[in-house]
């Protein structure tokens, strides 16, 4: 196997075992808390090798997310790849900074991703509302939680990529 197949093997392995670890490895009294791992993954996959993962994988991972989580299909596709359009537009900004400022930078990206998740159309009986102070607390705790995790899944993925992937 060339290496350029390899390559692309390891970052597709590690954005599926991110995907079960976001499906599988929590309770559900703790799941709208919890990071998206999957999310913290692909950003920094689109970060570190931005010609390897774009916006083709962001759509790809996003409906795999929408199909094995039953939201509205398309939800995580479309902020998967808002998301991953606004680190490849501000690549060399977000780059080259601090790995905490990189993480205030996402804790902003990841509410406003919580807080689009509060339109879910289907389920408009459910009281899940933009205004309630709750879900506001809510999507604070897991933007929080999430660039915390931050610099965990970087040093993580960037050895790997300094180990496996040339």
């Amino acid at each position: 196997m060339n290496s350029s197949k390899r390559n692309k093997l390891w970052i597709y392995l590690t954005l599926v075992i991110s995907l079960f670890i976001d499906l599988y490895m929590f309770p559900d009294a703790v799941m709208h808390l919890k990071p998206l791992f999957t999310l913290l993954v692909l950003i920094y996959w689109n970060m570190a090798l931005p010609d390897k993962v774009g916006i083709s994988e962001a759509l790809v991972i996003g409906l795999l997310l929408d199909i094995l989580t039953g939201p509205i299909l398309g939800l995580h596709a479309l902020l998967f790849v808002l998301v991953t359009y606004i680190c490849q537009r501000f690549f060399y900004q977000f780059r080259v900074s601090p790995v905490l400022q990189q993480s205030i930078i996402l804790f902003f990206l990841f509410f406003v991703f919580k807080m689009t998740l509060a339109f879910d159309f289907v389920n408009v009986s459910s009281g899940v509302s933009v205004s309630d102070i709750q879900y506001l607390l809510n999507a604070s705790t897991f933007a929080f939680v999430s660039s915390l995790m931050w610099p965990i899944i970087f040093f993580i993925l960037r050895e790997l990529r300094r180990k496996k992937i040339k």
